[in-house]
């Protein structure tokens, strides 16, 4: 079974059944989020990188990221 595990700036995490349904969360969260980046889960990479908002985003190496999200295969 595959889940996706969303780990948030503060160090918590939740867990997602299906990316989509880690994207709505952090969306939930952070309204204006700016979610995905070149390499990210949906280009086959090792985790998406979630911001609060575009600007955020900018020229970021996730530093000012508010989460991140990885696939877990074989549970959490």
């Amino acid at each position: 079974m595959t889940t996706y595990i969303t780990k948030w700036r503060d160090g918590s995490t939740s867990t997602s059944v299906t990316l989509q349904d880690a994207i709505d969360l952090v969306a939930s969260a952070y309204p204006e989020a700016e979610i995905g980046h070149a390499g990210d889960l949906a280009d086959g990479g090792d985790r998406t990188l979630c911001w609060a908002d575009e600007e955020s985003s900018a020229d970021d190496d996730g530093a000012r990221a508010v989460a991140s999200i990885r696939r877990v295969v074989g549970g959490a």
